[in-house]
């Protein structure tokens, strides 16, 4: 990438964006309005749209703060449409959602991320514009066998067809890209698509629009550099998750939610970071084993907030490397499964533990430095 790129350049590609972006709100504004369209369509429209559009970003834009640039006059759009009762094709949607606002700051995370290159930006972009549409109109269509996500819900057949339009985008973009070899790039897709879904189901209140296309980029950057090496560590890791799982799944009376969440901390634990980095995840798991009731069903409000600032700390192992975040980690994993003792945790109040867990985390580490 050219961090010091041309500002002419790039002040014309982000118009060429912006303008794009704002006619297919004014189209769905106009389709709802006039032809009463249903809002959970129009807002997929838009999220469509806008996200075919900036696939060209790469082609057009140079620096990353450029983008950042955009992503904050697109979040300022929507909260002033909001204010001001405008743009009810994409705000007036029953459920509570903040997925408009994290739509344009996840693009240019994503951007930042690839460093502008097309194959790692593309494809998560892809995935969460094509993958999570469609996911959502067959799951409002024909989603008949539906599991809660705390206070949302899911459809399995919604998540099936995300996973099929994940792995056909990360199968078909990295073939024309000649990005890998076959049958590497069958395992990639593999990976990407299940691990991109299992965060999709478990995301909530629009944070998929983040987490999809993080998750997208971070397992395509580390397969693709890594190779064999870094596919084998995933594949290990999502059959230990697999394989605890169903060893465990009717002691710990696991819900569909929480069965994800847990498959999803597991193989992170492993893929990104190794085996002693799981043995703590483990250990934590083992424990409600233990001490549990056998009335109380393992949720995902009791996992997210326990281990939340643990993952948090793993993944800032993932992109740093520092092996002195051992010891931070564990203690978020501590902390967290303390601070989330108490149950049920309100829904307001799930981001307390893991922000606390992490605080503590962070405060350790800083001390050990």
């Amino acid at each position: 990438m050219n961090w010091q790129s041309n500002l002419g350049q790039d002040l014309l590609g982000a118009t060429v964006v912006a303008v794009s972006v704002v006619a297919i709100f004014v189209a769905c504004e106009l389709l709802h309005r006039f032809a009463k369209a249903d809002t959970e369509y129009t807002r997929k429209i838009s999220h469509l749209g806008s996200g075919l559009v900036v696939l060209a970003m790469p082609w057009l834009v140079n620096s990353p703060w450029t983008v950042l640039g955009l992503a904050i006059s697109m979040a300022f759009v929507l909260v002033v449409g909001k204010r001001l009762g405008l743009l009810g094709s994409i705000h007036s949607v029953e459920r509570k959602t903040s997925g408009a606002y994290y739509y344009p700051f996840a693009v240019a995370l994503v951007f930042w991320l690839s460093g502008g290159d097309p194959v790692l930006y593309c494809i998560p972009i892809l995935i969460m514009a094509v993958a999570d549409t469609g996911a959502a109109i067959l799951g409002k269509e024909s989603g008949h066998t539906r599991y809660k996500v705390l206070d949302g819900e899911r459809s399995l057949e919604g998540s099936a067809a995300f996973f099929g339009l994940a792995f056909a985008i990360v199968l078909g973009g990295l073939a024309l890209a000649g990005a890998s070899a076959w049958p590497d790039v069958l395992l990639v897709a593999l990976v990407v698509a299940l691990m991109t879904t299992a965060m999709e189901a478990i995301s909530i209140r629009g944070s998929d629009n983040i987490l999809i296309p993080y998750v997208g980029w971070l397992v395509l950057e580390r397969t693709l550099r890594l190779g064999l090496d870094e596919l084998s560590a995933w594949m290990s890791g999502m059959l230990l998750a697999l394989f605890l799982l169903v060893l465990t799944y009717q002691r710990a009376r696991l819900t569909v939610a929480g069965a994800v969440a847990s498959f999803v901390l597991v193989t992170f634990a492993y893929s990104l970071a190794g085996p002693e980095w799981v043995l703590p995840l483990v250990a934590l798991y083992g424990l409600h084993l233990v001490v549990s009731k056998p009335s109380q069903p393992l949720d995902y409000d009791l996992i997210l907030p326990a281990t939340a600032g643990s993952l948090l700390m793993l993944l800032l192992y993932a992109h740093t490397g520092s092996q002195s975040l051992y010891v931070p980690f564990l203690v978020t994993v501590g902390l967290g499964a303390v601070l989330a003792i108490r149950t049920p945790v309100p829904l307001t109040g799930l981001l307390a533990p893991p922000t606390a867990a992490f605080a503590g985390g962070s405060l350790a580490w800083v001390l050990l430095s």
